[in-house]
């Protein structure tokens, strides 16, 4: 039991992990441990300043919110001036099918519309970032991954069409037709109902973890509204949640 649980945390992190790889580039884990990240987020009175802030995953994720502090010493309503804890929205009203990139997210709406200050009576803490050259190679090995598993998809998929193609080109080159759309969908697609429903389940599933980046962008660019961004981000969120439910897959 203790294993099975284990597992499903360290898939847990895992998948938190590619997402923060994609959606949150600035952020990079410390060493190897992918329950710490660490990035900076602009800020000061013109937007030019760094500020260097620290994401934790506790162990018992997504039970349990991330918790994220400020290393900079900063002035700002929503950072304890000791401890540099960052009172987040999204934390304090913590969901587990809530992802660690989207407390980066909200931290950057919030310092875009409250931007915060150094705090120079501080003195700001001796903290090592990753070189350059690790943070390159961490992307590159997550890159490669992606790309490797989705050539594999797509050529399966590939080899799919090829031989059904062939039995459509075999069974109707001797009488001069050609098979119509309900026919072609017949054979391109599995015939079993359950395997269909779920290619059409990932597919759905694909497109609206699309909407949900698209969101985000807008909403980290100011386009949208708190307001309507909350809106669409739980109605996202929550036929996400049920295509993932009916996919059997771990959250």
């Amino acid at each position: 039991m203790a294993q099975a649980v284990r597992t499903q945390s360290d898939l847990a992190i895992a998948r938190e992990a590619q997402l923060m790889y994609r959606r949150a580039p600035t952020f990079t884990p410390v060493g190897q441990n992918l329950r710490q990240w660490r990035g900076k987020i602009k800020g000061g009175s013109q937007g030019k300043t760094d500020f260097l802030v620290e994401i934790i995953v506790p162990a018992n994720y997504p039970a349990q919110p991330p918790v994220a502090r400020m290393l900079t010493p900063t002035r700002h309503p929503r950072v304890d001036r000791e401890s540099g804890a960052i009172h987040l929205q999204i934390v304090t009203q913590w969901q587990p099918h809530y992802h660690v990139y989207q407390v980066v997210n909200s931290l950057k709406g919030l310092f875009a519309r409250e931007p915060p200050l150094p705090d120079e009576a501080r003195e700001a803490p001796k903290v090592e970032m990753p070189a350059t050259e690790e943070i390159l190679q961490q992307r590159y090995q997550q890159l490669e991954k992606d790309v490797a598993r989705l050539t594999q998809r797509i050529q399966e998929r590939d080899e799919q069409i090829a031989r059904m193609t062939a039995q459509i080109d075999t069974g109707r080159a001797s009488m001069g037709e050609s098979p119509s759309e309900e026919e072609l969908d017949t054979l391109i697609l599995p015939s079993d109902p359950k395997e269909r429903q779920r290619l059409e389940l990932e597919s759905e599933k694909l497109a609206i973890e699309d909407l949900l980046q698209n969101l985000e962008q807008k909403f980290d660019s100011a386009e949208i509204s708190s307001v309507e961004y909350t809106k669409l981000y739980k109605r996202y969120k929550r036929r996400l949640y049920q295509i993932e439910k009916a996919l059997g897959e771990p959250r």
